[in-house]
């Protein structure tokens, strides 16, 4: 849809400006008069662009800021809960926004609040100001917000929306402790391993070859190792941060960062575990934007552009596609060969008794449950497997050094 750069006059004499996505003039016009204001003049912007380009310099600085100042979820989660409870209280929004603003501890937050409120002040819709800070309100926040706009239900979408955050955060936080335990015991062992071979076996080295006897095998590979890491430690480092390096600028490409997301989905127990948080993510937000009133098209077009995994969203994206030349969801998501029969059977009942908003709550509580379970006895089973690991690592490290002692005591005897 093409842009639009315009300045109005409200009925109180404010005169208004701002960039906005419509079809036309006409619905411009349109927008305007529901907001109590009349068009002065308008230009429609080419290519899209909104605003000139900034500078270098200016792209450093905002990139800077954004690094340095950033917006968590738990912050705009307090946000929407906030926002929920004062706006249902009948609270006018720009009173609330003059509240949080108030409260809020994140200086960055604070800034785009004072800009919120300065929007809606100036005539703006609130998802119309929310969609200027897309850094922190993506598409399916400012969407919903709109939805609730339109129907006249923006106090139970905001309650809908701190709801699905809540259930995001809860989710992601399961993921979270089920993939940092092992990494953070492989890195545990790791450093015992790397500490044995730096400090403990040069030392046997030097007195072994002070002995002018055969070493075992197991022996001889562990002091070759040791004595490489020691003396070419500046080689491995280079290659380790040339492959970090040549790793993150391969992410920042799309084919990169689809490979990695495909690839991630096929890691053993953890690649299942990332599947069904992305079904619940995907459930969960289009079963709130169903019951918000937006079509399926557009519902489907927004859950795809919220899911952190390239590769499922291309696969939505699909779907989505074959559902405009007239499938039905569960016939579309069925051909995609990503999501499970028992998620499309019962998707496929939803659309045939008229309830498929609530069908999809359903899958999203059924596949929280079973994430839940899954984490609790992963988190079980890893502890031991780890420490038997550890142990054997450290065991089989040991028992090569000690060998030719125990060579030498059999010879003795």
């Amino acid at each position: 849809m093409p842009l639009f750069q315009y300045k109005a006059k409200r009925f109180d004499g404010k005169t208004i400006t701002g960039v906005v996505e419509l079809e036309d003039e006409l619905t411009l016009i349109d927008r305007l008069h529901q907001k109590k204001a009349v068009l002065i003049s308008v230009k429609e912007l080419e290519n899209n662009q909104a605003i000139p380009k900034a500078r270098p310099l200016e792209k450093l600085q905002k990139k800077l800021k954004e690094i340095f100042s950033r917006v968590t979820h738990s912050e705009i989660l307090l946000f929407t809960h906030q926002l929920t409870a004062m706006f249902g209280a009948g609270v006018p929004l720009s009173r609330c926004f003059e509240s949080l603003n108030r409260d809020l501890k994140n200086k960055k937050l604070q800034d785009i609040v004072s800009d919120i409120n300065r929007d809606i002040e100036s005539g703006d819709d609130l998802s119309e100001a929310l969609a200027k800070h897309p850094h922190v309100f993506n598409k399916l926040y400012v969407n919903m917000v709109h939805a609730g706009e339109a129907s006249g239900t923006l106090s139970l979408i905001l309650s809908q929306l701190a709801f699905y955050l809540q259930n995001t955060m809860h989710i992601r936080g399961k993921l979270k402790a089920a993939l940092t335990y092992p990494l953070v015991l492989i890195s545990f062992a790791l450093l015992i391993t790397l500490g044995m071979l730096i400090f403990i076996i040069p030392q046997f080295s030097q007195m072994y070859s002070r002995l002018n006897t055969s070493l075992p095998l197991p022996t001889r590979i562990m002091m070759n190792i040791s004595t490489s890491i020691q003396h070419g430690y500046l080689f491995y480092v280079i290659i380790f941060f040339g492959l970090w390096l040549f790793l993150c600028i391969l992410l920042q490409t799309n084919r990169g960062q689809f490979l990695w997301d495909k690839m991630k989905l096929r890691i053993p127990i953890f690649g299942t575990l990332i599947f069904k948080g992305i079904f619940i993510q995907f459930s969960r937000t289009l079963s709130i934007l169903l019951k918000s009133g937006l079509p399926i098209i557009q519902s489907i077009k927004i859950v795809s552009e919220s899911i952190s995994n390239t590769y499922i969203e291309k696969k939505i994206e699909a779907c989505s596609l074959k559902i405009q030349r007239g499938a039905t969801i569960s016939e579309a998501f069925s051909e995609s060969k990503i999501f499970p029969e028992l998620m499309i059977q019962m998707i496929s009942s939803g659309e045939e008794s008229g309830t498929l908003s609530s069908m999809l709550a359903k899958i999203a509580d059924f596949y929280q449950e079973q994430i839940d379970t899954a984490v609790a006895t992963l988190s079980s089973l890893i502890e031991p497997i780890m420490i038997v690991v550890i142990g054997l690592i450290v065991g089989s490290m040991a028992i090569s050094i000690f060998l030719p002692i125990f060579k030498m005591g059999g010879a003795i005897h």
